[in-house]
């Protein structure tokens, strides 16, 4: 039978759930929840003055087969322990099998078909903290056909390769492929950079944000940035920064790198839809 529905444990144990013997029937995912804020300005006008983001709800719905009585006891069983959510998992359609969801599971009763070894239509909400799909892949996985990680629908450009590595290039674009930004404090690119620098400043002039480093690097270093916090050789440096950050615009981010010419940075991250 052809898989429809994946779940992936944190620590990447995967259940396809129809060869298992839960024939998914249905896996609707709604688009994502936005909750608006709105302010009186006049007789007749508002003001929108803010929208947040909210948890959203995937529909599940399966049929629970099994051989006999005894077996239906353990396949129940089985998918309690497959949709456990003592911690989040992630939930993939193989329609899309290039973008997944995170999620927990609200409780459920899968009722026997009178006498049958069966349950159908058995209703699960599977509840989407992050309201967006994430790509499997990062950008350090090669974007390209034979990886089988990336696929149509991510506006990925058939004439032009994306490019998230740089060797000893001062100035370069950065393309954020999903639908929201990837903002420092919520979901951010994690940056690894290795040369000879001296007070490393690292600009997005799409965005008008600098983050600058002070003092001496070496080929020897290794220098990450996650967020707002800098790592240098597995010791956080947040003494050496401008406590600064950098977000990163939907499409195209022009950076710019002063203080070396003679380095390699990676950017590894995620896309959002």
């Amino acid at each position: 039978m052809t898989s429809t529905v994946v779940i992936t444990k944190l620590d990447g144990t995967t259940y396809d759930l129809n060869a298992l013997g839960f024939h998914v029937k249905k896996f609707d995912v709604p688009y994502p929840n936005f909750q608006y804020t709105f302010q009186s300005m006049s007789t007749y006008h508002n003001l929108l003055v803010d929208r947040v983001v909210q948890q959203t709800t995937i529909s599940l719905v399966l049929d629970i087969t099994a051989n006999d009585t005894n077996d239906f006891e353990l396949q129940k069983l089985k998918l309690r322990r497959i949709l456990s959510s003592n911690e989040e998992f992630y939930v993939q359609t193989m329609r899309m099998p290039f973008l997944r969801w995170k999620v927990v599971a609200d409780t459920f009763t899968p009722a026997q078909n009178n006498s049958f070894w069966r349950a159908s239509d058995v209703q699960i909400n599977l509840e989407c903290t992050e309201s967006y799909a994430e790509t499997v892949a990062t950008t350090l996985t090669p974007m390209n056909a034979t990886s089988g990680l990336w696929g149509f629908g991510l506006e990925i450009p058939s004439k032009k390769k994306l490019e998230y590595e740089f060797n000893n290039q001062t100035e370069f674009d950065f393309i954020n492929l999903g639908i929201i930004p990837l903002k420092a404090d919520e979901r951010p690119v994690r940056i690894i950079f290795k040369g000879n620098a001296n007070n490393l400043k690292i600009t997005n002039t799409t965005t008008n944000q600098s983050y600058s480093i002070s003092g001496s690097l070496s080929k020897n270093d290794t220098l990450e940035i996650v967020g707002l916090v800098p790592i240098i050789n597995g010791s956080q440096a947040y003494g050496r920064c401008n406590h600064a950050y950098l977000d990163f615009a939907v499409g195209k981010n022009h950076l710019r790198i002063e203080g070396s010419s003679d380095f390699n940075i990676k950017f590894d991250t995620r896309f959002y839809y």
